[in-house]
């Protein structure tokens, strides 16, 4: 293990980070803590897998961030809106011409961002399994990242590019087409082989690489509402739709609301299902990976917590709740922030 910090306050949230990384057998695991737009807390433990000479986990160390990249696919799309691409109540049925109209119905775009379209769809089979706007489904980004390259003529990666990833000046975020050393292995059980997922760089892939530091600027560009280095990078307007309720009022208020994609805190409204913490204030958002990665915004306290893991057997482990962990990282995070003031 190896670590790097300058403040001791975070001792609790690096040692659960590391008792995680052992439960839901990962090889290697990353933890970044920024608060008022710079790293207070780095911490880095693990290889990239646990075969002999594997390299060993660091900052430049590029992890498989899985759902997490929801958001990135929820940025391209806000942008999309706010440049008049396209539009939260457009209908789904007009992007997508070989599936059943009349099953679609009025879906929108509005349904597919805060998970509540009610349908399932696979190849060019769509059916109904609840009513539009009445419950919560898994995430479709790759749904999404289709209606925004078909409303504005670029890809999810062309507009990020763009617009996001070089004004950044980000070098370790990407949608893996080949593997190179920096690219951290997934663990799907334990015993199993290690291995890489590679695929399009479009974005609407599985395949999104992304360090620890990068994912922490991430969440950092979205707290800020695009303001970074002096310079105001995508309009405020972008990150109030990204990161603000757009679930449409048929939700119900016992379950969860979102923004595009992001996971939203809202303690006025009691939820009976949410991954973010009950010690998270209110306007915190958050998203999470199948891998373990999350990204934690809490701009009550200016604060972004990012955690690094690169395990895929964290639904068939039982002796892993990935809700409970998920929830207990963000009141940690809480705590060790509370105890600097």
């Amino acid at each position: 293990m190896k670590g790097l910090s300058n403040k001791t306050t975070f001792k609790n949230i690096t040692k659960y980070t590391e008792e995680i990384k052992e439960k839901m057998h990962a090889s290697g695991a990353g933890l970044v803590i920024m608060k008022d737009n710079e790293i207070v807390h780095e911490w880095y433990s693990g290889t990239h897998h646990f075969e002999t000479g594997a390299r060993n986990i660091d900052s430049s160390s590029q992890f498989n961030v899985y759902s997490t990249r929801v958001t990135y696919v929820g940025l391209a799309a806000a942008i999309a809106v706010f440049e008049g691409f396209l539009k939260l109540e457009d209908k789904i049925s007009d992007y997508f011409n070989e599936l059943d109209k009349e099953v679609l119905g009025e879906t929108t775009v509005r349904h597919l961002i805060t998970r509540c379209t009610g349908l399932k769809i696979k190849d060019e089979q769509v059916q109904r399994v609840f009513d539009l706007g009445t419950n919560i489904e898994g995430k479709r980004p790759d749904l999404l990242a289709k209606i925004v390259r078909q409303a504005t003529g670029k890809t999810v990666n062309q507009i990020l590019t763009e617009k996001v990833f070089k004004p950044l000046g980000l070098k370790s975020t990407e949608w893996a087409t080949e593997g190179k050393s920096s690219l951290v292995c997934d663990i799907h059980t334990p015993g199993s082989y290690p291995s890489i997922r590679i695929g399009s760089n479009i974005g609407d892939e599985r395949n999104l690489y992304v360090s620890s530091r990068e994912l922490a600027l991430w969440g950092s560009f979205h707290l800020n509402k695009g303001f970074m280095d002096g310079k105001q990078i995508l309009p405020k307007e972008v990150f109030y739709l990204s990161t603000t309720t757009q679930s449409p009022e048929s939700v119900e208020l016992k379950l969860p609301k979102f923004g595009f994609f992001w996971w939203l805190k809202d303690n006025k409204v009691f939820c009976d299902y949410n991954e973010l913490g009950s010690e998270l204030p209110e306007g915190s958002y958050q998203i999470l990976g199948a891998s373990g990665c999350a990204c934690l915004v809490i701009p009550q306290f200016n604060v972004v917590a990012v955690r690094m893991y690169n395990s895929l057997y964290t639904y068939e482990n039982k002796n892993f709740d990935y809700i409970q962990d998920i929830q207990t990282f963000g009141n940690l995070v809480v705590k060790e922030i509370k105890l600097q003031q």
